[in-house]
């Protein structure tokens, strides 16, 4: 009695699998004869394909769901982080003032969106800058030295600065050496643009006098010559040192001429070199 019970449940699990598979896989000579000959072997693997058919798709779906959200989840936690970080970081905008002699604002601009200066303050700056690099005081007033020389080596760029390191690394050139026996007077004759180019021509005398008494006095003529863009300054010191943003890309200097008186000493009356 209870064998013939099991065999017709699983002839009737056998029904509804072949029916389900019907209806799951469709009509095919090839994947029909394959599942119904596969389920007439094994109900059990038939019953589990059949599951699998019905609730598969909604597994997938679910996973699928799963990793866009997690990976939504990840872009908004990376756009808060930046976020973040941009609101807490400084940012500095210079700006440029100009103001007249009682103080009142003229105009107001941004230094990075600052065009091409008036040639003649470009030709006040490179006289400020030679005789910031030229210039030689008395060991005394080393500080006053070191100051000139960084508010020279301000307006060159990575060529000329090496240009100004090998030349001041001798001896005969270093302005800490000089302090110790001449000081060194600079006098700007004349800085003029070549025409048609960003090349500019510096003249200038140097007057050098001993620091002892009754020394030698000798003045020097000198030229020289340098290439000029505009660099606008990207921050509050850049703008106090260099407002105008000049950048010389290429320095050389040369004596012309030479002259040279002897000092009198007034104590002994005679004359020294």
């Amino acid at each position: 009695m209870s064998r013939r019970m099991g065999n017709a449940l699983v002839r009737h699990l056998r029904l509804l699998v072949r029916a389900g598979l019907k209806r799951a896989v469709g009509p095919g000579p090839r994947g029909a004869g394959a599942l119904s000959a596969q389920g007439d072997s094994n109900p059990f693997l038939a019953a589990r394909n059949e599951f699998s058919n019905a609730f598969g798709d909604l597994a997938l779906g679910k996973r699928n769901w799963q990793v866009v959200a997690f990976t939504t989840l990840g872009l908004l936690a990376t756009v808060t982080i930046a976020y973040v970080h941009l609101a807490s970081a400084a940012r500095v905008v210079p700006y440029i003032v100009t103001v007249d002699r009682l103080g009142q604002v003229l105009a107001v601009g941004r230094a990075d969106a600052l065009g091409r200066p008036d040639d003649r303050l470009i030709a006040s700056q490179l006289a400020q800058f030679v005789r910031d690099i030229r210039t030689v005081l008395p060991a005394a007033a080393a500080a006053a030295e070191a100051e000139l020389l960084r508010q020279g080596y301000a307006f060159v760029g990575a060529g000329p600065a090496a240009f100004l390191n090998d030349y001041f690394s001798s001896p005969l050139h270093d302005p800490r050496v000089l302090g110790l026996r001449v000081s060194r007077q600079v006098d700007v004759a004349s800085v003029l643009r070549v025409p048609e180019s960003d090349v500019w021509r510096l003249r200038w005398t140097e007057t050098e006098r001993s620091l002892e008494p009754g020394g030698l006095e000798r003045t020097l003529a000198w030229e020289g010559y340098c290439s000029v863009k505009v660099v606008p300054p990207t921050s509050p010191e850049a703008v106090e040192e260099n407002p105008l943003g000049l950048s010389i890309s290429s320095l050389a200097w040369t004596e012309v001429a030479a002259g040279a008186h002897l000092g009198t000493n007034a104590d002994s009356g005679a004359t020294r070199e």
